[in-house]
């Protein structure tokens, strides 16, 4: 399973950056202040950013409990929810204990300005979600798509059921969205049609990966997309980067072609090329190149899809101490990226590190002072926290 991962998240790095999240605290150090600065998460003018532990019982009669994280308008209405879950690399190690909730931060923003409560819904088996994931038991020979599928929806069902009853959800307006493995989980999903729930957003979808030219058990993957496809009545969109490595726009017009021939509603857009992996454009690239395509599909289907909060634009002084051509493009690159909770590390000899996807801001700064000192000289000034997402905390 190491070696096949039955459904592909892509590790994002930023140079230097060490995305590792450990659970230790900072202390501050003495050019740092820390009195002002939300250690937990980013907070924004009209919006409400927190995180949701969901105790569900599944529909088996199992409880379990689901690790997630809600970003939402400030309303005195309910909310349309739009539920997004998580891919995966397939192994316990990265889904367990690096994987969190905030992977999906910037996609969570998105949305939530185009008023939605946008609820970031990591399956069992990843994060602080209890339980295994649905991947094991299986192999590339044996990659047990269907009984992923069931899996997945098992999760998600409970999960919507959880959700809609916090005050700020709307009990009948729902749109389910996943990346990777879980664009498979929505679609999966999308075939017991869940009552309120119209749209479903395939961000990348697919299960078994191998190199990005083929895939465990291809032929019982586009089974099960036919499969899905038969009962399914909720219009879908499909969106696949020119340049994904893990499922090509050619796999992903194969997927949507055998979900329509079982009559499944779907429309397929092949989106642009993103960095050097498109696999991971929902979570990575900034929401321009991404929302337009989502808010013509919510039109159609009469849902939300104008902005109601405007997010401000970040600037930051940059530091003193970073004499770099790299460290000043990353530092740029910082200032405007909303993959929150984040931190910026430098050391006094031009040595810096980023952290981005943390779970907490105290967490992002812990990771971004180890990664400076990762790349530091033997007998440098250990490194200290810059900056804590959109605050510069150095004095």
């Amino acid at each position: 399973m190491r070696h096949h991962a039955i459904a592909c998240f892509t590790r994002v790095t930023v140079i230097t950056a060490l995305f590792g999240i450990t659970f230790s605290s900072i202390a501050a150090p003495p050019n740092v202040s820390l009195q002002h600065v939300s250690l937990q998460h980013q907070q924004f003018e009209g919006l409400i950013r927190e995180p949701l532990s969901l105790q569900v019982t599944l529909d088996n009669g199992k409880p379990a409990i689901l690790d997630a994280f809600v970003t939402r308008p400030i309303s005195q209405t309910t909310l349309p929810v739009v539920i997004i879950t998580n891919g995966t690399v397939g192994t316990a190690e990265f889904d367990r204990w690096e994987m969190n909730p905030n992977r999906a931060s910037s996609t969570a923003l998105a949305f939530a300005r185009h008023g939605y409560a946008a609820v970031t819904v990591l399956r069992e088996g990843y994060g602080y979600s209890s339980g295994g994931a649905e991947y094991l038991g299986g192999s590339c020979k044996q990659p047990l798509h269907k009984l992923a599928g069931e899996k997945d929806t098992r999760d998600l069902l409970a999960a919507l059921e959880a959700i809609r009853r916090q005050p700020w959800a709307s009990p009948d307006k729902a749109v389910l969205a996943g990346m990777s493995a879980g664009g498979f989980a929505v679609l999966a999903t999308s075939a017991v049609n869940p009552p309120g729930v119209q749209a479903i957003i395939n961000f990348d979808g697919g299960r078994g990966s191998i190199d990005g030219k083929s895939l465990c058990d291809r032929a019982g993957l586009i089974r099960a997309f036919t499969t899905y496809g038969v009962t399914a009545r909720i219009p879908s969109l499909w969106l696949y980067s020119r340049n994904d490595q893990s499922f090509t726009p050619e796999m992903g017009r194969a997927f949507s072609e055998a979900y329509r021939s079982g009559g499944g509603k779907a429309e397929f857009i092949e989106m642009p090329a993103f960095g050097k992996n498109g696999h991971v454009f929902m979570d990575t690239a900034p929401e321009d190149f991404w929302w337009k395509r989502v808010a013509g599909f919510l039109a159609q289907q009469h849902l939300p899809y104008e902005e109601v909060v405007t997010l401000p634009v970040t600037h930051l002084a940059s530091p003193a101490n970073l004499n770099n051509s790299a460290g000043k493009k990353a530092f740029r690159k910082y200032e405007t990226a909303r993959l929150y909770e984040k931190a910026f590390a430098t050391g006094k000899d031009g040595a810096w590190g980023t952290a981005y996807w943390a779970r907490t801001g105290r967490e992002a700064a812990d990771a971004a002072v180890k990664s400076c000192e990762k790349f530091q000289p033997k007998g440098a000034a250990n490194c200290t926290v810059y900056a804590i997402n959109d605050e510069v905390v150095a004095k």
